[in-house]
């Protein structure tokens, strides 16, 4: 039993990835859906879609967006689903919020930029050139929104029990090792016990 939070550089198949592990564990799975819902039961509307991965407008950061109330929200709706443990969990921070988790397993899902041009041009039929603005843009405004939202780098390695480059290692084997670092973390004994 244990939590998994998937990051991901857009462009990866970092979501689907963490689609496919549950799916392979038996796990719930909890991404946009199930976090706006969440958000929702607790009285925040807000439509993560439209803001996830890029930083908020100034606009939006001085008069529309309480970071500090979006945080709370995110991070209740994430502590909540770990209570029930076997959950996946896809973005929105949940390697911040559930850091310190003892059953949490944090990975990071990267790849270099053709790699995530090649993913877009296929998944969503883009040009590619239109598919090499998006990976240029998503390189500059995922550190924005890791910073104004979370106040770190996602990009950060320490962050993460493991980081998977889709150059090195295809999304099957990703998901197919998984589920023995989830038996070796859960055997660890602990500091100090």
């Amino acid at each position: 039993m244990a939590i998994i939070t998937i990051s991901r550089q857009y462009g990866t198949g970092g979501i689907n990835i963490g689609r496919k592990i549950a799916e392979k564990l038996n796990y719930r799975f909890i991404y946009l859906d199930e976090l706006i819902a969440g958000c929702k039961e607790r009285g925040l509307d807000i439509d993560l879609e439209r803001i996830e991965g890029r930083p908020p407008k100034l606009i939006e950061r001085l008069f529309l967006l309480d970071r500090i109330k979006v945080q709370d929200t995110i991070k209740d709706v994430m502590k909540n689903a770990a209570q029930g443990d076997n959950v996946v969990i896809g973005g929105w921070g949940g390697q911040v919020f559930l850091g310190d988790h003892p059953g949490a397993i944090h990975l990071r899902i990267v790849g270099s930029n053709e790699s995530r041009i090649r993913y877009i041009m296929n998944s969503a039929g883009v040009p590619h050139s239109g598919a090499e603005d998006i990976v240029a843009k998503s390189n500059r405004d995922q550190g924005l929104f890791s910073q104004f939202f979370f106040r770190v780098d996602f990009a950060d390695p320490k962050l993460y029990h493991a980081v998977f480059n889709i150059d090195q290692i295809s999304s099957d084997d990703i998901c197919e090792m998984v589920p023995s670092m989830i038996a070796e973390i859960s055997e660890k004994p602990v500091l100090g016990a």
